[in-house]
């Protein structure tokens, strides 16, 4: 049987008017044709309205990077990862003792295209949070080439904007351009309704192989709101080693209240062992060699796995990184399911992402010609673990609203709680990093 891995990240795009706002006057003739949800027409469709103002928004700054960067791809990746672990330090010890999974990239992306349409400090903050101490072109386009980086015969990005058609007049078209070439998206222009949110569902259930079905509620779009943006990524491909039948074993896995489950052992030799003073773990690699499996096991049994994530540096993670060691190591872990969720604003904020939040300062004039700030990030995730190799998901939307006033050397046994991540071996950058705790 093929092995099937998938990582399927989701996100979405909400640009949210209250009821009782006022608004320009729809000029747009086009429609969304019935029953093309899955076939979105090209950019070309959608109304030119530029841009006219003198503010500096991110496609202001193209070709990013162009005069040069400043910082060198170790700072970048350090940059990114300072974000990662700010915001698993806020979910983690949030989390008690249930599984806490994220997904950075998700988040990373769905964000940047957000701040595509912003300016001034609202720019500045979104930037500084997800890139921080790196110059806005740089940390843009590290986000644009980390997408297109991502992306090979085993990950498949698709991208997709959704406008209501009563508002098509009133999104600037630079913003458009810039989003569509730089994040490959496909528009559509359709009534903003209980079938709208239909569609878009149907458009993310195909893209994420049936693995998000529902990504909005009813009550998340109406007609009121003004666009969705929608992200999904596919990551398909085996274990580079399948297992056999002699590797799979029942066996006791005890989580951090000291409940005893039986769970399913797989069980194999690798070749990738990661040691530190508070940890030791492993890399079991994905066929292709491009992403791996990483697992870091305290080496404090009674430590709560979320405690100990939550006070993990980005020092210490490169730290283990930087000192893998290509050695023989005999490693046992649980097949795991697991689902996440959490809402982000008030660790955003906590990051210093601020004036995005609030409607007297957010500036998104580069977007839309209304008054909008951000009013709610939701990101979900869902990874299953097993002998075929790992299927993963992840969703992200950011909701904005108008303003209107043995035998081996070492041994690795993870029958305890446990971080792991799916890992880019190309970079060391965690695409999805998480716990395993079977509470």
């Amino acid at each position: 049987m093929k092995k099937l891995v998938s990582i399927l990240l989701s996100m979405s795009v909400l640009l949210s008017l209250t009821a009782g706002c006022s608004r320009k006057t729809a000029t747009s003739s086009h429609s969304h044709r019935p029953g093309s949800a899955e076939k979105t027409p090209d950019y070309e469709t959608v109304p030119e309205i530029p841009y006219n103002g003198s503010a500096t928004a991110v496609y202001n700054l193209e070709p990013a990077g162009a005069a040069g960067s400043n910082a060198t791809e170790e700072e970048l990746r350090e940059a990114y990862t300072r974000f990662i672990f700010g915001v698993m330090k806020r979910c983690a010890s949030a989390a008690g003792t249930g599984d806490v999974l994220l997904s950075p990239d998700s988040i990373l992306l769905a964000l940047d295209m957000t701040a595509a349409g912003a300016s001034g400090e609202t720019l500045d903050q979104m930037l500084q949070t997800l890139m921080p101490g790196v110059g806005n072109a740089e940390g843009f386009q590290f986000a644009v080439e980390r997408m297109n980086s991502l992306q090979n015969e085993s990950l498949s990005i698709a991208n997709s904007i959704w406008i209501n058609k009563a508002d098509a007049d009133g999104i600037y078209s630079d913003y458009l351009d810039f989003v569509t070439r730089h994040f490959d998206a496909k528009v559509s222009i359709l009534p903003f309704n209980n079938d709208a949110v239909d569609r878009i569902n149907k458009w993310v259930e195909e893209k994420t192989n049936g693995m998000i079905p529902d990504l909005l509620k009813p009550t998340d779009l109406d007609a009121t709101s003004v666009m969705a943006l929608i992200n999904a990524i596919t990551f398909e491909g085996d274990w580079k080693e399948a297992y056999s039948e002699e590797d799979i074993s029942e066996g006791i896995f005890t989580n951090s209240e000291g409940i005893e489950r039986e769970v399913t052992y797989l069980s194999s030799t690798e070749y990738t062992y990661l040691e530190s003073e508070s940890a030791t773990g492993f890399i079991k690699p994905y066929e292709g060699g491009k992403y791996g499996f990483m697992v870091i096991l305290p080496s404090d049994e009674t430590v709560n796995i979320n405690e100990y994530l939550a006070g993990m540096s980005e020092k210490e993670y490169w730290d283990l990184w930087n000192r893998r060691d290509n050695t023989e190591v005999d490693v046992r872990f649980p097949e795991f399911n697991s689902d996440y969720r959490v809402e982000l604003p008030e660790v955003l904020k906590d990051m210093g992402m601020v004036a995005p939040f609030d409607g007297g300062t957010a500036d998104f004039s580069l977007m839309t010609s209304g008054d909008v700030f951000i009013g709610k990030v939701i990101h979900q995730t869902h990874i299953s673990v097993n002998r075929e190799g790992t299927t993963a998901a992840a969703s992200t939307a950011v909701v904005m609203d108008k303003n209107c006033a043995a035998g081996a050397g070492y041994y690795v046994n993870c029958d305890r709680p446990f971080v792991y991540a799916i890992v880019d071996l190309d970079t060391g950058l965690p695409v999805f990093l998480g716990t395993c705790t079977y509470q």
